[in-house]
């Protein structure tokens, strides 16, 4: 899952997703990264570019990524993930995030057909209470949203 990008730099929340994404990769979990993430407004790469050319000097194969550039939110991310995934035989997935961000995730997965597995980084930045609070209280908010609006979902 794609988070933020800093002067063309993962932000510290996307490098820990994008490292934990590579330790599956290199300990034989997954076979292909696909890395989701489009540009935010000044930014001169998308989230998954920054992505893709971490994980390549990280050592991983270019073969073995697959990226997305057009996504903005959560939904995005996992819709564009699919239709990648599906171009490239890929039927499961195991899904990178900050353990506070997983439970939507996980939801949006199941909602648009993912066959999918949950694995939290086990690194998140958000340790403290100052910042566990707001965004387990952001995420609350876009998941009660996310069920309110299920029913007028077009992807």
């Amino acid at each position: 899952m794609g988070a933020a990008v800093w002067n063309g730099e993962p932000s510290p929340v996307f490098q820990e997703r994008i490292n934990h994404g590579i330790w599956l990769y290199k300990n034989g979990y997954v076979t292909k990264l696909i890395f989701t993430g489009g540009k935010s407004g000044e930014d001169s790469y998308a989230e998954s570019e920054v992505a893709r050319d971490y994980a390549i000097s990280m050592k991983v194969p270019v073969e073995d990524i697959l990226i997305e550039t057009e996504s903005n939110i959560t939904e995005e991310n996992l819709y564009y993930a699919k239709v990648i995934a599906s171009k490239n035989s890929i039927e499961t997935f195991i899904i990178v995030s900050d353990p506070l961000h997983m439970k939507r995730a996980m939801l949006i997965a199941d909602t648009i057909g993912l066959e999918s597995y949950a694995s939290p980084t086990p690194t998140t930045l958000y340790r403290s209470l100052e910042s566990k609070v707001p965004f387990f209280f952001r995420e609350l908010f876009f998941y009660i949203g996310y069920l309110f609006t299920l029913p007028f979902r077009m992807l």
